[in-house]
């Protein structure tokens, strides 16, 4: 795809020089393509990429991307890291040409509520409508729900004169949760309509938001966003109930050649639904019990061959701990995973 639009960072200053050997580990470390020689770090992907260059008086930043909501997830992106790796380089850090920005992110949209429904035991379908709905169509599987805190106006983010994205603290915090569609429809202007799933849990903000949101209430998404559909004919895919519904959107988008496996974990074995899987996918439905769920199932199947893509998703140590078991048996291959912690269950005591 062309990258057409583009933005420069200009950073005048003292420079440790283990800064960039560090942005690279960093991004190594969540599988992000990158590539360093002599006082020059490339970031490269398909939709957007960044070069960081070393000059005698500090550090140029030049972002190309195919439009304007990906070239803001990627200069978010690289202001993040900085954040962790460099604070004064971020803080510092003036941007020059580009397009002009515009006083909230390209990426965040107004809904409302068309309708909800229960579907299943513990899930229910949430139907937004939104005049971004063609924007947050273009390839991507996932978006952001933006919801304010109970009994409170909804707040929304804006860009400051730096670019940065501002984001309501204190009383007016967002909650912030990524979902996948189930369905996205748009008209010519591109509004429209999409529908998404959430998992019932009890005390959480999304689902008590979820069951009581009446037809017309506003929010706000942004995306499109997170990860994209895995390519490849081979697959193994993972997860539990909090990842159904991605798990579903993947497997019913696959090509119908493709090969693989599903394991699925449910604590309630009435979440079980249809799946309209590739045939050369099998899919395994495994019911957590103490001592066997989802990690004793990919603990106990064949480790798969090379070339297959590998894709997790579930509560932050399960995940942590398959990921290690994959390392370990040499099968984390560069481009071919994705791990990610969908939840974190409360520490015991």
């Amino acid at each position: 795809m062309t990258h057409t639009e583009s933005a420069t960072g200009h950073y005048h200053g003292p420079l440790s020089e283990e800064m960039l050997p560090h942005l690279e580990e960093h991004l190594l470390a969540f599988d992000i393509p990158v590539r360093r020689a002599t006082g020059r770090l490339e970031i490269t992907g398909p939709l957007a990429s960044a070069a960081l260059v070393l000059t005698p008086g500090g550090l140029d930043i030049a972002i190309r991307a195919v439009d304007a909501v990906q070239l803001y997830h990627m200069r978010e992106s690289a202001m993040y890291l900085l954040d962790h790796v460099s604070p004064e380089v971020a803080t510092g850090l003036t941007w020059a040409d580009g397009p002009a920005l515009p006083a909230r992110p390209p990426s965040l949209h107004d809904a409302t509520v068309l309708s909800t429904r229960r579907i299943g035991a513990n899930f229910l379908r949430v139907e937004l409508g939104t005049p971004g709905a063609g924007a947050l169509g273009r390839g991507r599987m996932h978006f952001s729900l933006l919801l304010p805190p109970e009994g409170r106006a909804l707040v929304l983010p804006y860009l400051n004169e730096r670019g940065r994205t501002v984001w309501p603290a204190g009383a007016d915090a967002l909650h912030r949760v990524g979902y996948t569609f189930v369905t996205l429809e748009s008209g010519p202007d591109g509004a429209g309509r999409f529908t998404f799933d959430i998992y019932l849990h009890e005390g959480g903000r999304t689902s008590e938001w979820a069951l009581a949101a009446r037809q017309g209430e506003r929010v706000a998404v942004m995306g499109p966003g997170g990860g994209d559909f895995p390519p490849g004919e081979r697959l193994l895919i993972a997860g539990d109930e909090t990842a159904l519904p991605a798990i579903r959107r993947i497997l019913e988008a696959s090509p119908a050649t493709r090969q693989g496996r599903a394991i699925i974990e449910l604590g309630d074995p009435a979440d079980r639904c249809g799946i309209a899987a590739p045939p050369g996918i099998t899919i395994d439905w495994v019911e957590r019990k103490p001592g066997a769920g989802l990690l004793e199932a990919l603990r106990a199947i064949p480790l798969p061959e090379a070339g297959t893509y590998l894709w997790v998703a579930a509560e932050q140590s399960v995940v942590r701990q398959a990921k290690e078991h994959f390392r370990a048996a040499g099968r984390i291959e560069r481009g071919l995973n994705y791990f990610s912690s969908y939840w974190e269950a409360p520490s015991a005591g």
